[in-house]
């Protein structure tokens, strides 16, 4: 999952919108979402609007990224708030830590430095805002997190699963069929074959070709034990128009021909006839 994601994700719960509206009346700042490399990761209509106008108009400006990033690397480094200036205005970079790690920042901002003893109180004012606003967001993030990130990923993880399982399902349904195919399977999954191929061997450890194999070679040695059906036509059952190319697969599968696992069977005196449905 990537972390702007996470972010956006997070970001867009009404506890945060509600707490921006709130931060500002209070101390006259607002704060934007980025990410580690400082790019905005929230939707511009849920962003302040000073903040929004000044980073779109500032973002190329080399002393800005600078400072931006400075203070990215520091809050990667420390987990603090860092106040910075610019132009005669005052940033903090907040950090967004989830799980021990950082994941992106709030940008606060701003309030007007002033001359002399002011700017200093100004400064002092946007250490605690930043501070108040790092406790805040810790607190909101680490509990929005479970339920809008972790759940989020859950339910994907959920979707996969149960496309998997239909899959699966078709599979054995229709592994007789010759024209089985990995973008057979996938569209009736309603899935890409790329991403389809990728949650299946990320499931089951196996490719779905693998996966095919192995249902139509435990099928064929069912079908083995029925002395009415000679060699070819278990190939045919099972989904093989070549039998030949059948026989080359079971021994590469199973350790031994066809006939031969036949004959073993029937040693061990499994000598009866089996009806198939």
């Amino acid at each position: 999952m990537e972390c702007s994601l996470a972010i956006k994700g997070i970001a867009g719960a009404k506890i945060l919108q509600d707490l921006r509206s709130s931060f500002h009346k209070l101390t006259g700042m607002e704060f934007y979402f980025v990410d580690l490399k400082c790019k905005p990761v929230i939707v511009p209509q849920q962003s302040g609007h000073f903040c929004k106008a000044f980073f779109s108009s500032n973002k190329k400006d080399p002393v800005f990224r600078g400072l931006l990033d400075k203070a990215c690397e520091q809050i990667t480094a420390s987990k603090k708030p860092c106040v910075f200036e610019y132009n005669k205005l005052l940033f903090a970079a907040i950090p967004i830590v989830m799980q021990e790690k950082i994941i992106g920042a709030v940008l606060m901002c701003p309030l007007r430095a002033t001359e002399g003893s002011a700017a200093s109180v100004a400064k002092e004012q946007v250490r605690n805002a930043s501070e108040l606003l790092s406790i805040l967001i810790d607190y909101i993030f680490r509990n929005e997190f479970d339920f809008l990130v972790i759940s989020d990923s859950d339910k994907q993880y959920s979707r996969n699963q149960e496309s998997v399982i239909n899959a699966i399902d078709y599979i054995k349904k229709n592994y007789h069929n010759k024209d089985i195919s990995l973008q057979k399977v996938s569209s009736e999954v309603s899935l890409s074959h790329y991403y389809f191929s990728h949650i299946f061997k990320d499931e089951f450890k196996i490719t779905f070709i693998e996966y095919l194999t192995k249902v139509r070679m435990e099928a064929s040695a069912k079908l083995l034990k029925n002395r009415k059906l000679n060699v070819n036509q278990v190939a045919y059952a099972v989904g093989y128009q070549d039998p030949n190319y059948f026989s080359k697969v079971f021994k590469r599968y199973m350790k031994t021909s066809p006939i031969e696992y036949r004959e073993r069977l029937f040693k061990k005196g499994v000598d009866k006839q089996i009806i198939t449905a």
